[in-house]
Formats: structure tokens, C-alpha cells, sequence
């Protein structure tokens, strides 16, 4: 459970040549720090609960993981004998030292890289899963990083602590020896105005409010408001129902960047009809 801040650099793509990005990957890694403040005293996670982060984190050979406060390295080789690539970021350079020679004895060296640096500036903006043991107020002081650097859809993983107001998508109890692994996805960012198009129908307003994925929808048409319902949104996938011109319409999509298409059930005593529609920022 250690935590750091200081300075680091590390840029990486996952979707780069895997021999080229590796390389690139181990050479940024010497990046040097300077010691700042701890905001978590390292604590190792029980191996138990590493594979349980795994799992709930769904880890794969497609992902980047990175692990913010590295400790030993247990969580980031763990990763790479997933297939994934992976890097730690850590403040005590012992540490860091440690899990270098953790992943040499793995096999691991050449899939895992570690960081002497800071967690509060490190480059997370391509990885696909995060993972964290820190304390609920370093989870805090993260969370406006993470909302704003990574992107949607990307997996963040705590063990034990919360996030505050931003509820978990899934909390995974079974852990013995912790308080639970806390999963979130984080959201697209949604609100704001929209023009909503249904295929062969109305151009209408679609107003988003938003508090993390938790969000709520006005729909005007003609200058007056037809619904209000609570949707759902997870990654990128958006759910809402509205009743327009006295049929039920059931709108599923995703989002990507500024706009958002999917298709809709309409639904009528005559029956049901499936037709597109799309969204794009006013």
C-alpha cells in the first residue's frame, strides 16, 4: 500500500509494435524523482487479494495496467503473468529497486517496467486499467486526475478503500483479508446540450445533467418537455426510456466523443418498430 509524490515520466502506447513499445517502455523507465510526502505507509497486498483486484479488474492480454503507489511489484507482475503490460509508479526508491529485481526473478523483467515517482503526476492517460491501495484521502486527491486523464471505459481498481460521491460500479467482498475490491468505470463525459435525431422522426433537445455515471435526461420537443427519465450510463453504453408522441421509445447507444447513435424500440399498441438514432453536442 505505498504512495508517492515527486516526479515522473513514462509514456507508453499499448497499441504500438509490442517489441518497439517495450523498449520504449524500459528505457522510460529510469526516470528519477524527488522524494516528496508519503500518503500511504506501504502495506503489501496479500496475494489473495491481487488476483481477486485481477479478476474483478478483468485483466487481460489486452491491457495496460498501471499500479499508482507500486510497492514490490506484486500487482504489476501478477499482470504481466495475465499478459498484460504493465508499469509501477513508487515513491521509495528501494522499493522500486525491489520490484525490479522481484520481476528479474519472475521472468517478468521484460514485460514490466517501475517508476521512482510521483503518483500525483504520472502519465496515465493510456492505460486501460488502474490499480490502487492507498488511503480514502489519496483515493480523493486521485480522483479528479483520474476522471480527467483517463478515458472512458478505463477500469479502476481499489483495493479496500472508496472514492468518495463516485459510487463503485462493482464492490467485491469476498476478499478475507480486506474491506473489498472496488471496481469503476469511468464515465463519458455527457452533460451538456444535444441534438437528438430519431431516424424517420423528430428533431428534438436532449439536456444532460451529470454527477460521475450517474446521469438524468430532459427531452424537449416543440418547446415543451415530452421526459424526464434517469438512463444509464457504463463505459460508453447509454440506456434511457422517454414517451414521445404517446409511444413508449426505448433509446440503447454509445457514446464516442461528441456524439452519440445507437438504435431505439418504439413501442405503440400496434407494435414495435426499431429505427436509429444519434445525438450530437449543440
Amino acid at each position: 500500500m505505498p504512495s508517492s509524490r515527486g516526479s515522473e515520466t513514462l509514456r507508453y502506447s499499448a497499441s504500438a509494435a509490442r517489441p518497439a513499445a517495450l523498449a520504449c517502455l524500459l528505457a522510460a523507465a529510469l526516470a528519477q524523482a524527488q522524494t516528496d510526502e508519503l500518503v500511504a505507509p506501504y502495506v503489501p497486498t496479500v496475494e489473495e487479494d491481487v488476483e481477486l483486484m485481477l479478476e474483478v479488474g478483468g485483466v487481460g492480454p489486452d491491457d495496460y495496467v498501471i499500479d499508482l503507489g507500486s510497492g514490490d511489484g506484486r500487482i504489476v507482475i501478477a499482470a504481466a503473468r495475465r499478459g498484460a503490460l504493465a508499469h509501477g509508479v513508487e515513491l521509495d526508491p528501494e522499493l522500486v529497486e525491489l520490484a525490479r529485481a522481484n520481476a528479474r526473478e519472475s521472468g517478468a523483467a521484460d514485460r514490466v517496467a517501475f517508476v521512482h515517482g510521483d503518483i500525483f503526476d504520472a502519465d496515465i492517460g493510456r492505460a486501460t486499467v488502474v490499480t490502487l491501495y492507498l488511503f480514502p484521502e489519496a483515493n480523493l486527491m486521485l480522483r479528479p486526475k483520474l476522471l480527467a486523464e483517463l478515458r472512458a471505459g478505463t477500469r479502476v481498481v481499489s483495493n479496500s478503500f472508496h472514492m468518495g460521491e463516485w459510487k463503485p460500479d462493482v464492490h467485491d467482498m469476498s476478499a478475507r483479508s480486506s474491506g473489498g475490491i472496488l471496481l469503476w468505470i469511468v464515465p463519458p463525459r455527457i452533460e451538456g446540450e444535444w441534438l437528438l435525431e430519431i431516424d424517420g422522426g423528430e428533431r428534438l433537445s436532449l439536456a444532460v445533467r451529470q454527477q460521475f455515471q450517474e446521469i438524468e435526461l430532459e427531452i424537449a420537443g416543440s418547446g415543451s418537455v415530452v421526459a424526464r427519465d434517469t438512463a444509464t450510463l457504463k463505459a460508453n453504453r447509454l440506456r434511457f426510456g422517454a414517451e414521445l408522441n404517446d409511444a413508449r421509445h426505448v433509446f440503447d447507444g454509445q457514446v464516442e466523443d461528441d456524439a452519440m447513435y445507437g438504435y431505439v424500440q418504439i413501442e405503440r399498441q400496434g407494435g414495435r418498430t426499431v429505427v436509429g438514432w444519434r445525438a450530437t453536442r449543440r
